[in-house]
């Protein structure tokens, strides 16, 4: 038999867990919203600003933290998602959205989406289970959208420089 963690616990757990989901949405709410005026493809603009709304809304649905000081979210792979979000964020007040950077956003997605829908089979409380669902659900759906339009990105001009050398080699 396993160890049961006391009802308490459990709760407190879950609730931190749910406080970081917050955090982490308000976190990617602001960067899609930033990043959506800095790109100039209106279709990357169009999925950026829903995938804005789309984690203000999950943020306006899970509990905000309760104490002044700043949570530390639990997961580990929700950290590395928010952190990401800041992260880049942050260098977008300097610069557009840099080829890497969005290519490496669609695995951080499928990382976020991963993360999300284990925390949703493990949640005891039903609206935010719910929230988080409809969350996950969404954010597969704009994945799925998104996808296409990061990997036609290069990311950088080696990399092209490579397949053509490639294809010459093929060639001869």
């Amino acid at each position: 038999m396993g160890y049961a963690e006391p009802a308490s616990q459990n709760n407190n757990t879950e609730l931190r867990m749910l406080h970081g989901v917050h955090m982490l949405s308000v976190s990617a709410q602001q960067f899609f919203q930033q990043a959506a005026y800095q790109v100039d493809d209106s279709n990357l603009r169009y999925k950026f600003l829903e995938l804005s709304k789309l984690h203000a809304n999950a943020a306006r649905k899970l509990p905000a933290a309760t104490s002044t000081a700043s949570p530390q979210i639990p997961d580990s792979e929700l950290a590395a998602v928010q952190f990401w979000y800041l992260h880049q964020q942050a260098g977008l007040n300097n610069k557009r959205p840099q080829p890497l950077m969005l290519t490496e956003l669609a695995d951080l997605l499928q990382q976020q989406l991963h993360a999300l829908k284990q925390l949703t089979k493990h949640v005891g409380n039903s609206s935010a289970q719910v929230t988080l669902a409809h969350l996950s659900a969404a954010l597969q759906m704009a994945y799925d959208q998104l996808s296409p339009l990061l990997k036609v990105l290069p990311t950088n001009g080696q990399k092209l420089q490579q397949k053509f050398y490639q294809n010459c080699k093929i060639r001869n």
